[in-house]
Protein backbone atom coordinates (compact mmCIF):
# COMPACT_ATOMS: atom_id res chain seq x y z
CA UNK A 1 0.00 0.00 0.00
CA UNK A 2 1.28 3.49 -0.97
CA UNK A 3 1.21 6.31 1.36
CA UNK A 4 0.48 9.83 -0.23
CA UNK A 5 1.33 12.71 2.18
CA UNK A 6 -0.71 15.99 1.20
CA UNK A 7 0.10 19.43 1.83
CA UNK A 8 -2.74 21.01 0.79
CA UNK A 9 -6.63 20.01 0.68
CA UNK A 10 -7.58 18.99 -2.57
CA UNK A 11 -10.75 20.79 -4.01
CA UNK A 12 -12.37 17.58 -4.69
CA UNK A 13 -12.04 14.43 -2.03
CA UNK A 14 -13.18 10.64 -2.75
CA UNK A 15 -15.72 9.01 0.16
CA UNK A 16 -12.47 7.84 2.15
CA UNK A 17 -10.69 10.97 2.11
CA UNK A 18 -13.60 13.01 2.54
CA UNK A 19 -14.48 11.06 5.54
CA UNK A 20 -10.29 11.31 7.12
CA UNK A 21 -10.67 15.29 6.49
CA UNK A 22 -13.68 15.37 8.55
CA UNK A 23 -12.17 13.08 11.12
CA UNK A 24 -15.12 10.54 10.88
CA UNK A 25 -15.60 7.33 9.44
CA UNK A 26 -17.49 6.07 6.02
CA UNK A 27 -20.41 5.62 7.84
CA UNK A 28 -20.56 9.19 8.64
CA UNK A 29 -20.27 10.45 5.10
CA UNK A 30 -22.90 7.84 4.04
CA UNK A 31 -25.32 9.39 7.21
CA UNK A 32 -24.64 12.70 5.41
CA UNK A 33 -25.54 11.28 2.02
CA UNK A 34 -28.77 10.34 2.96
CA UNK A 35 -29.73 13.34 4.38
CA UNK A 36 -29.05 15.35 2.00
CA UNK A 37 -26.09 17.22 4.06
CA UNK A 38 -23.50 16.24 1.76
CA UNK A 39 -24.07 15.53 -2.31
CA UNK A 40 -21.98 13.84 -4.36
CA UNK A 41 -20.15 15.44 -7.82
CA UNK A 42 -18.24 14.64 -10.88
CA UNK A 43 -18.52 12.73 -13.59
CA UNK A 44 -16.96 9.44 -12.60
CA UNK A 45 -18.35 6.17 -10.88
CA UNK A 46 -16.09 7.19 -8.16
CA UNK A 47 -17.98 9.28 -5.37
CA UNK A 48 -16.42 12.83 -4.95
CA UNK A 49 -17.13 15.28 -2.58
CA UNK A 50 -16.33 19.47 -2.62
CA UNK A 51 -13.70 20.44 -0.06
CA UNK A 52 -16.62 23.51 0.83
CA UNK A 53 -19.01 21.45 1.06
CA UNK A 54 -17.32 19.22 3.84
CA UNK A 55 -16.02 22.63 5.54
CA UNK A 56 -19.84 23.52 5.68
CA UNK A 57 -20.82 20.50 7.63
CA UNK A 58 -17.70 20.85 9.64
CA UNK A 59 -18.72 24.61 10.80
CA UNK A 60 -22.26 23.05 11.57
CA UNK A 61 -20.73 21.04 14.15
CA UNK A 62 -21.66 22.57 17.69
CA UNK A 63 -18.95 23.26 20.21
CA UNK A 64 -18.12 21.25 23.06
CA UNK A 65 -18.51 22.88 26.86
CA UNK A 66 -14.65 22.92 27.65
CA UNK A 67 -15.96 22.97 31.45
CA UNK A 68 -17.72 19.80 30.94
CA UNK A 69 -14.88 18.21 28.48
CA UNK A 70 -12.45 18.36 31.39
CA UNK A 71 -14.67 17.22 34.15
CA UNK A 72 -15.45 14.64 32.37
CA UNK A 73 -11.45 13.95 31.67
CA UNK A 74 -10.60 14.00 35.17
CA UNK A 75 -13.52 11.94 36.51
CA UNK A 76 -12.38 9.00 34.13
CA UNK A 77 -8.46 9.51 35.78
CA UNK A 78 -9.59 9.52 39.58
Amino acid sequence: MTTVRLEFAPALMTREVAAFYISGSLRDIDELRGRGELIPVGDTKRLKFRKSDLDRVIDRLPERDAKKSMTSTAERVS
